[in-house]
């Protein structure tokens, strides 16, 4: 298949793709070169466990199959000792090997062939005593070969295979077509290249769906809600085309790499059916603003809400937006550190205030940390943004797992409150549990029995149970008729003005939430899945302004 290529303007902030209108429209490719990072950077050999490959080479994004090859131990590795140049060129590899075992014969030259284009093939001779200056070269009106240029295929480290100036690639024959590299498989094809340095990476050419294969599962529990993994797969589809447009791997000879810097990728290893049919039932679909794929970036949990992304990297991107969320099941987490502890911390980060005896703290209209003022009785110091969880990142309790956190309180930091109306989808079957959720996330009441949902989403009970679900438990109200129309309170303004001080000689972070905080929320979507949204809608909730076509 070929790769399709299109050429556009991009402004590249904050690691945030920001795309204008376009008067085109995006191409999708095919595949994507997938660098396996994870092991297979800058190595010295690659095995393959596969017994029986083909091996050739892409020409024009089409792969051209050359020979096949069969072994018992099968790895391409730097050559070792010198390699001479015969300076004879055969159109196919079985003319090569022909070659090859006539001079064996004549000479007793060990030699293997040579793959140094498409379709043209030449004869290495190795032995760990030869040098420019032996009698090889006068014999075979050779040279000697840059050993900074080449790769070998070795089979029970004999060579089988050279290559020299190409970058081959191999297909499986048998395991179904899934080439394995010592611990992991993976779907396409795999590329060997000495592409930015002196060793060898591997790159895996495969198909953008294939390749969501292997990401979604990577990224989110498969046991999940099937709504749920289909968000997570168009987001995953979409983040992987800005990230790929990017070419923030282009140096290292790929698009992407398997890891967090990218997607996790773990190749066919860690398929699962659930993640297959959310990728099938989305294929192609894309989340897009302004006509382009959006960088739909995502994170675990956000503990109430998520954030505006300049309040994490340095840009307003127009689709990340912060939204309260509507069902989210956050962990909870606390991390509790002395004086001495923090200032030791912050000291490592290169601000030496001394004791710290107070911290000022800042949040935006959601409760989610945005500047914390440290003042020690040496001098102060701020952090903000991302600074405000990663500056403890060095102790034995690991960094704060996300910015909604409260210091010595677990009371939510407010100033001002306003009702607002909350973002509920109800079931309008008329039976069944329905749940008012707040828009900070948390469920403030719980409908059992008959109702109905006018046009504006009013919920009326004519008999049923009516629940609240509160830090006292839960506690039910009345069995009567009841209207409903789900209120939150939440903060209406920057809370700017609070100091927190040490108790006992601690300051606890209470927490909730995991990650940075910017687009999806995955165990948000979850949540929302559970309720009954629509894959579609759980990325409309997350994502501004978007269009998922």
């Amino acid at each position: 298949m070929k790769l399709r290529h299109t050429i556009f303007t991009f402004t590249l902030l904050g690691g945030l793709l920001l795309f204008g209108s376009t008067a085109f429209s995006y191409s999708i490719p095919d595949t994507v070169r997938v660098g396996l990072e994870y092991k297979y950077k800058e190595t010295t050999a690659v095995p393959i466990t596969n017994k029986s490959i083909i091996i050739g080479c892409e020409n024009d994004g089409e792969f051209n199959g050359e020979t096949e090859i069969t072994g018992s131990s099968l790895q391409v590795t730097l050559p070792q000792g010198a390699v001479i140049d015969a300076n004879e060129f055969y159109p196919s590899y079985n003319r090569a090997i022909s070659a090859c075992d006539d001079l064996n014969d004549m000479w007793e030259y060990s030699a293997a062939p040579a793959y140094v284009d498409d379709g043209l093939w030449g004869i290495y001779v190795y032995d760990t005593g030869l040098d420019s200056t032996s009698y090889a070269v006068d014999t075979l009106s050779g040279k000697s070969v840059n050993s900074s240029n080449i790769m070998s295929l070795t089979d029970s480290a004999i060579p089988v295979l050279f290559f020299d100036g190409i970058n081959p690639q191999i297909e499986a024959l048998d395991n179904g077509g899934i080439v394995t590299l010592s611990d992991r498989s993976y779907r396409g094809r795999i590329e060997f290249g000495r592409y930015s340095g002196s060793r060898i990476t591997a790159v895996n050419v495969v198909g953008l769906e294939e390749y969501l294969y292997g990401v979604v599962p990577s990224e989110m529990p498969s046991s999940w809600e099937s709504e749920a993994i289909k968000a997570q797969a168009v987001a995953a589809r979409s983040y992987a085309l800005t990230r790929r447009d990017m070419n923030v791997h282009l140096q290292n000879g790929y698009e992407l790499c398997d890891g967090v810097n990218c997607q996790v990728y773990i190749g066919y290893t860690n398929e699962s059916q659930q993640a297959r049919d959310a990728v099938d039932s989305t294929r192609g679909e894309i989340a897009y603003y302004n006509d382009m794929p959006i960088n739909a970036v995502f994170f675990s949990s956000s503990g109430g809400s998520t954030d505006d992304s300049e309040n994490v990297w340095s840009d307003a991107v127009p689709y990340l937006r912060a939204v309260p969320e509507i069902t989210e099941d956050s962990p909870a987490w606390t991390r509790t550190f002395t004086q001495r502890e923090l200032s030791d911390m912050v000291a490592a980060k290169g601000k030496n205030i001394g004791n710290i005896e107070s911290i000022a703290v800042s949040t935006g209209k959601y409760g989610r940390i945005q500047e914390l003022k440290l003042n020690g009785d040496a001098g102060s110091c701020t952090l903000s943004k991302e600074e405000t969880r990663t500056f403890c990142s060095g102790s034995a309790q690991g960094s704060l797992l996300s910015r909604m956190y409260t210091i010595n309180t677990e009371k939510p930091y407010e100033k001002g409150e306003t009702d607002i109306d909350t973002e509920t989808k109800y079931d309008t079957s008329g039976n069944g549990t329905i749940f008012a959720v707040s828009a900070a996330g948390i469920i403030e009441s719980e409908l059992k029995g008959a109702y109905t949902v006018d046009s504006s989403q009013n919920v009326s009970m004519a008999k049923g149970e009516l629940y609240t679900v509160s830090s006292n438990g839960t506690e039910k109200l009345s069995t009567e008729s009841k209207s409903v129309k789900p209120k939150s309170t939440v903060p209406s303004e920057i809370y700017s003005g609070g100091t927190v001080y040490p108790i006992d000689g601690k300051f606890v972070f209470y927490g909730r939430g995991n990650g940075h905080g910017v687009g999806m929320s995955q165990y948000g979507a979850q949540g929302m899945a559970k309720a009954g949204y629509s894959y579609r809608e759980i990325l409309e909730h997350y994502y501004t302004d978007i269009t998922v076509k």
